[in-house]
């Protein structure tokens, strides 16, 4: 089945070895389908999700954040790209299924 959006997420850590301490950044995909979002080996079924939001500043390269509301609590995960188009097919889904809102 094919997603319905892709978000880039990033998980970010610190590396520190004897001569050196690196920040790496690790990016993985947060995919929308009919039925759930699936965030790297985990995946939490649509009718769980109350909400998305997000915090992005406009500058290029700025780190921000995209929420999932869901009935577990707000999981955040951390973003560098726009997620308007993932969030937009979010809405245009939850609108289309009555059972969803």
């Amino acid at each position: 089945m094919e997603p319905l959006a892709v978000q880039q997420c990033v998980e970010v850590h610190q590396e520190i070895s004897p001569i050196e301490k690196k920040i790496v950044e690790v990016t993985y995909d947060m995919k929308l389908y009919e039925d759930k979002i699936t965030v790297k080996d985990y995946m939490y079924p649509i009718t769980s999700i109350f909400d998305i939001s997000y915090r992005k500043k406009e500058e290029d390269g700025a780190m921000g954040y995209i929420y999932l509301h869901t009935n577990k609590g707000v999981r955040t995960y951390y973003i560098k790209e726009e997620p308007s188009e993932f969030v937009n097919a979010y809405f245009k889904l939850k609108r289309e299924r009555p059972e969803l809102q």
